[in-house]
C-alpha cells in the first residue's frame, strides 16, 4: 500500500504532467486567425460589438484560436481589395464592406440596390433570400465563404444646403460611395463625388461637397453632422455588410470546428441586427435635437420625405440602376438577373418590381 503522502505527490505530479501536456498540445494546435474589422470611425458598432466579439472569440467557442484583430484604418490597406486579400492569403477573415467591394463581386451591390430596402424587416428578409446566392458567387470567384450579413442601417442624405425634396439635390455636389449612387445623384441633376468615408468630414467642412450619404450613426460618430444642417431620412440604401472567411482557412478546420464557429457568428450577427436597429433609432433622435443616449447631440432639421420622393427613388433605381447592374452581373454570372428577380424583386410592391426592369 502506497503511503498517503507519496500518493498525494504522485497525484500532483500526474496533474502537472497532464496539464503541461494539454497546454503544449493546445499550443501546438493553435489556429491563427488574422482579421480585418470595420474602421474605428464607424463608431459604436465597431467599438462595442465587433472588437469585443473577436477578442472573446476563443473563449466563446472553446476553439484554440489565436485571433489578431485590426480595424481597417489601422492597416493602411484600401477597403476595395478585401476579397482579393482573402483569396491571396493576406488575411483569414474580414468584416466585408459590400459597397466598396461590389466592383469585384456585383452580387454585393445587388443585395442592396438603390431604393429597394426601406426598413429592417425587409432587410432581414432580403438577407435570408439572397445570402446563399452571394456565398455561392464568393466561393466560386474568390474562394471565400460568407459567414453572415448585417446592416449599418438606412443610408440617408445629410446636407449643408436646404433640402425639402430629392429634386433639391439639383446643382449640389453630393458625396457618394458607389456607382449606383452616382447614377442616382446625376439623374437628379446633382454632381456625384466618390470620396472615401474617412475623408468626407473634411470635404463637408471645406465645402468640397454640399451633401453626403451614410447612416445616421456613422454620420454622428464620424463628425459629419458638425458640418451639415439638414437630415433627409430616405433610405437610398441600407448599409448591408458581412463577414467572410477564406476557404483556405475554413477548410483547415474540422467539421465540428466549422459548426462551432458558424454558431458563434450566427449568435453574434443576430445580436448585431438588434443593436443596429436600436442604435439607428437613438442616433436619428440625437442628430435632430431629440432624446440622446448613445451619440453626440445635434440639432439638424429633420425633413420628412414625401411619397413622391420614395416613388422617384425607386423609379430611378428600376430605370437606370437595375439595368446597369444586371448587365455587369450577367457578364460574370449568367442567370444573375433571373435569380435576383426570384429572390429580391419578388419582395417589392407589384408596381415597383416590374417597372423599368430589363
Amino acid at each position: 500500500m502506497v503511503p498517503p503522502r507519496q500518493a498525494t505527490i504522485r497525484l500532483l505530479s500526474f496533474v502537472v504532467i497532464t496539464t503541461s501536456f494539454t497546454l503544449a498540445w493546445r499550443h501546438f494546435n493553435q489556429i491563427p486567425m488574422l482579421v480585418i474589422g470595420q474602421p474605428t470611425t464607424t463608431g459604436l458598432l465597431q467599438r462595442e460589438k465587433e472588437k469585443p466579439f473577436f477578442e472573446q472569440l476563443e473563449a466563446v467557442t472553446g476553439l484554440p484560436l489565436k485571433v489578431t484583430y485590426k480595424p481597417l484604418n489601422f492597416t493602411g490597406i484600401k477597403d476595395t481589395y478585401q476579397l482579393q486579400m482573402l483569396r491571396d492569403g493576406g488575411f483569414d477573415l474580414v468584416s466585408l464592406r459590400f459597397i466598396q467591394n461590389s466592383k469585384a463581386e456585383p452580387s454585393l451591390a445587388g443585395v442592396d440596390l438603390l431604393g429597394i430596402i426601406q426598413d429592417y424587416a425587409m432587410a432581414r428578409q432580403v438577407v435570408r433570400n439572397y445570402s446563399g446566392t452571394i456565398d455561392r458567387y464568393l466561393q466560386r470567384q474568390f474562394q471565400v465563404k460568407l459567414l453572415g450579413m448585417w446592416t449599418f442601417g438606412a443610408q440617408q442624405i445629410f446636407c449643408k444646403s436646404p433640402i425639402s425634396q430629392l429634386e433639391d439635390l439639383r446643382g449640389l455636389k453630393v458625396r457618394v460611395a458607389s456607382s449606383e449612387l452616382s447614377t442616382f445623384v446625376s439623374e437628379l441633376g446633382g454632381t456625384p463625388a466618390v470620396i472615401p468615408f474617412d475623408q468626407t468630414r473634411d470635404a463637408l467642412a471645406i465645402g468640397l461637397v454640399d451633401c453626403a450619404v451614410t447612416s445616421a450613426a456613422s454620420a454622428n460618430f464620424a463628425g459629419w453632422v458638425d458640418h451639415t444642417n439638414y437630415a433627409f431620412p430616405i433610405a437610398v440604401q441600407f448599409g448591408l455588410n458581412g463577414y467572410a472567411i477564406s476557404l483556405r482557412k475554413w477548410n483547415s478546420l474540422s467539421v465540428e470546428q466549422q459548426r462551432i464557429l458558424s454558431k458563434a457568428f450566427d449568435n453574434y450577427i443576430d445580436d448585431l441586427w438588434r443593436y443596429s436597429e436600436t442604435l439607428q433609432a437613438d442616433v436619428v433622435s440625437c442628430n435632430t435635437g431629440g432624446p440622446c443616449q448613445r451619440g453626440k447631440p445635434y440639432h439638424l432639421r429633420l425633413v420628412k420625405p414625401s411619397a413622391h420622393d420614395t416613388w422617384l427613388l425607386r423609379d430611378i433605381s428600376m430605370r437606370k440602376v437595375l439595368p446597369a447592374w444586371a448587365e455587369t452581373c450577367e457578364r460574370l454570372h449568367p442567370g444573375c438577373l433571373s435569380e435576383w428577380r426570384q429572390k429580391i424583386a419578388a419582395l417589392l410592391p407589384v408596381e415597383s418590381a416590374g417597372k423599368g426592369s430589363p
